[in-house]
C-alpha cells in the first residue's frame, strides 16, 4: 500500500502494486511452480542485467527470468466510485489494472519448466496465493514457446511463456468536509438576507 500527499493536503492511499512488489510476489511463487524449494533467487531472477538481454553463462544452467510489465486491458477504464463519511468524506475508487507477466527460461529443462509454470496457472494453490495480492490470472494463457538461441557459436535451450493477470486496485482519497455554507438572498433593492448554515 502506498500513500501520496498532494499540495492541497489530500492523501491518496492505493493498493496498486509496484514492479518491485509484484516481482517479490512472483519470484518465490515461480520457484514453487518449478519445484525449487526453498526458493533460490539465483535460479529464478527478477534483476535484469544492465546491458543486453537476459542470459546465462553456460548452456547447461537452468535459469528463469521474470518480467512484469503493465498491460493495457479492456477493463482498465471502468472505475467504481463511492463516497462515505459525514465529516471528512472518503472517496473510494476500485478498478482493474493489467499486468503482462513473462517468464524467459534457459537451460536443458527450460521447455519442461515452462510447461510446469503453465500448468500451475490452473492450480488452486497458486491462484489462492495470487489472490491474496489481488492478482487474478486470465484463464486461457497461450502455450509456452520453445526458442533455441545461438550465441557465440553455442546453442542455448530457451522457452518463453507469458500470461495476462488482472489486479484489483482500491484507491481512497480524503476530501475535506464542508462545515458551513453562506447563503445570500438578493431582491431588487439589494441584499435581503445573509444566512450561514
Amino acid at each position: 500500500m502506498t500513500t501520496t500527499t498532494y499540495p492541497n493536503g489530500q492523501v491518496l492511499t492505493s493498493t496498486a502494486l509496484t514492479v518491485t512488489q509484484i516481482n517479490d510476489i512472483l519470484q518465490p511463487l515461480t520457484c514453487g511452480m518449478i519445484g525449487i524449494n526453498p526458493p533460490n533467487p539465483a535460479l529464478v531472477r527478477i534483476d535484469w542485467q544492465t546491458e543486453g538481454q537476459p542470459f546465462v553463462p553456460r548452456p547447461q544452467d537452468d535459469i528463469c527470468f521474470i518480467s512484469c510489465i503493465p498491460e493495457n486491458v479492456e477493463y482498465r477504464t471502468v472505475r467504481d466510485r463511492t463516497f462515505s463519511g459525514t465529516g471528512p468524506v472518503t472517496e473510494t475508487w476500485v478498478y482493474t489494472r493489467g499486468w503482462r507477466v513473462a517468464w524467459c527460461l534457459y537451460g536443458p529443462n527450460s521447455t519442461d519448466r515452462a510447461r510446469m509454470i503453465h500448468s500451475a496457472m490452473f492450480m488452486d494453490y497458486f491462484n489462492d496465493v495470487l489472490s491474496l495480492s489481488n492478482l487474478y490470472p486470465i484463464s486461457d494463457p497461450p502455450e509456452p514457446t520453445r526458442i533455441p538461441e545461438q550465441t557465440n557459436s553455442q546453442w542455448f535451450e530457451r522457452a518463453d511463456f507469458h500470461i495476462i493477470m488482472y489486479e484489483q486496485v482500491t484507491e481512497t482519497i480524503e476530501d475535506g468536509a464542508v462545515t458551513s455554507v453562506e447563503v445570500k438572498v438578493y431582491d431588487k433593492d439589494g441584499l435581503a438576507a445573509d444566512i450561514t448554515v
